[in-house]
């Protein structure tokens, strides 16, 4: 039994369609009906329908908006639209969509609806059987790699390693003797802007793992696994003897690896590595050395580096007290399209942190969450894919690189904003003088005088968001300046911008800037 939302802003048309059609003879279970855009995200997160039948034009969010936000949410949910406008913009848009069927309500008959439905249903049966599928087959193609990445966890994170070794055989992973090697590796992030998406991230992860694979290594056998972090591992195992010198063979394997990478995939990998160790349990103690290795290495541009007898380093200095003022006046140059002055401010920020050896994690953090406010600043989506390889980069020069790229996005964002449409503008200010006020955009369409559809349309269109998301934007990037002031706590911060519920104001908080109001501060 397929469940069925219905949503239209007249309760009399509510009712009609669930009297119009035999709905459980159709296979179909009306399980919510919603007066409103917002009642009905509501109903979506509690009832999860595969199907909705909406009107287009409602006021707020119209039915397009929210057929759209609830494919994001849902991506194989199926929508039938049902509106009073016979007019080809919204046909087209529900084609867009990938509606089902797109239905005038006056003209509107029980088997005109019956005959939709039972299209509707039959597409989304033959989908769901495609769709499960083609997971199962791509199931059999990751499961491999995703069960040796959790052997690979379980060997460094439990207390003994007993009984693994035969878990590990029936993945592949055959470690029969005593002598083994460890490199762990990690992906040069500043590349991805010539040939990949930050989203391909752990595709190609999975590439490099097949391509290690693929190198015959003789008397040594290496086996590579993903981290979770965004990096890789490669274990060698041997049985030593006069012979087999185990860490000249791994090198040479390493040495090779990397060329294949760069052959293959067009980039020039960071390898650590140690030296050779007895016992599979000591994996788990000689893989948290090398982790902090490579940590020591963040201010050092080699490629390929074994590991010496060091000791962790204590990381001791702050890093916005460090490089705060150069990160406000970036922010600053930004506003004023100043590029020269930008890449000078970035220059200094990259010798101050080399000089000062500033911690990596929290160095990289630091600039997430900047750039983050930045996003938000200039009403942009933060890209978590970037921010996730941003804060995984392990060296300095790679860090900045990203750094720059996403501020040269920015400023390039910023050349069509410069001619804001006269409306744009008018919204804006009335949000500024109703700031306490949760605004709709009926609110906005009465003080303009215009009908709310056409300006939910023409607000969409120019500004690439709908109106609510678009107001939250513009409340937390006030909330970023307010939060730095200090001069008023964030309960009087959130009711200065409409919102009286605390939790709900850093809940709203966290999703645009990326962390709570608190941290923030």
């Amino acid at each position: 039994m397929l469940k069925v939302m219905l949503v239209d802003d007249d309760v009399p048309m509510l009712k009609y369609l669930v009297k119009l059609v035999p709905w459980r003879e159709l296979g179909l279970e009306v399980v919510a009906e919603a007066q409103s855009a917002k009642r009905a995200l509501q109903f979506l997160r509690e009832t999860e329908p595969d199907l909705i039948v909406t009107d287009i034009g409602m006021p707020g969010m119209d039915g397009l908006e929210l057929a759209q936000e609830c494919k994001r949410l849902y991506p194989g949910i199926g929508v039938i639209f049902l509106t009073c406008h016979e007019d080809f913009h919204y046909a087209r848009k529900a084609v867009q969509l990938d509606a089902y069927d797109y239905l005038l309500k006056d003209e509107l008959t029980s088997e005109q609806l019956v005959a939709s439905l039972r299209k509707a249903t039959a597409s989304l049966h033959e989908e769901r059987e495609s769709r499960s599928e083609l997971a199962y087959k791509q199931d059999l193609l990751k499961n491999r790699e995703v069960l040796k990445q959790q052997f690979f966890q379980q060997v460094v994170t439990s207390p003994s390693a007993e009984g693994l070794l035969r878990y590990g055989e029936r993945l592949g992973v055959d470690w029969p003797h005593p002598q083994f090697i460890l490199a762990l590796g990690s992906m040069p992030y500043s590349s991805f802007t010539k040939r990949y998406r930050y989203e391909d991230r752990d595709l190609l992860l999975y590439a490099i793992s097949n391509i290690s694979s693929e190198i015959p290594v003789e008397s040594i056998s290496v086996t590579t696994f993903i981290e979770p972090d965004g990096g890789f591992v490669s274990v060698a195992n041997y049985q030593p003897s006069l012979n087999v010198k185990g860490l000249e063979l791994f090198e040479r394997y390493l040495q090779v690896l990397n060329e294949k990478i760069k052959e293959f995939l067009g980039m020039d990998v960071y390898l650590v590595y140690g030296g050779p160790f007895k016992d599979m349990t000591s994996i788990k103690t000689q893989y948290k050395k090398l982790k902090q290795w490579r940590q020591a290495l963040y201010y050092e541009s080699v490629h390929l580096s074994r590991m010496p007898d060091f000791e962790s380093k204590l990381w001791a200095i702050d890093v916005l007290s460090a490089v705060g003022e150069e990160l406000e006046e970036i922010r600053k140059a930004v506003k004023e399209q100043d590029d020269t002055e930008i890449q000078t401010l970035i220059g200094d920020i990259k010798r101050k942190a080399a000089s000062m050896r500033l911690e990596p994690d929290e160095l990289r953090a630091c600039l997430s969450q900047w750039l983050r406010v930045l996003e938000l600043e200039d009403q942009r989506n933060s890209d978590n894919a970037f921010h996730e390889c941003l804060i995984r980069t392990s060296r300095l020069d790679d860090t900045m690189q990203l750094v720059e790229v996403k501020i040269q996005e920015l400023l390039a964002s910023k050349l069509p904003m410069l001619n804001r449409k006269p409306k744009i503008q008018q919204i804006e200010q009335y949000i500024s003088e109703h700031l306490s006020e949760q605004l709709s955009l009926i609110d906005v369409a009465q003080h303009l005088y215009l009908n709310a559809s056409y300006l939910s349309r023409y607000f969409k269109l120019e500004t690439g968001m709908n109106f609510t998301d678009y107001m939250h934007r513009y409340k937390m990037k006030l909330a970023c300046r307010m939060l730095k002031s200090k001069q008023e706590n964030i309960e009087i911060i959130s009711l200065k911008l409409g919102y009286t519920d605390r939790t709900y104001f850093s809940k709203i908080f966290k999703k645009y800037v990326g962390i709570s109001p608190k941290d923030y501060r």
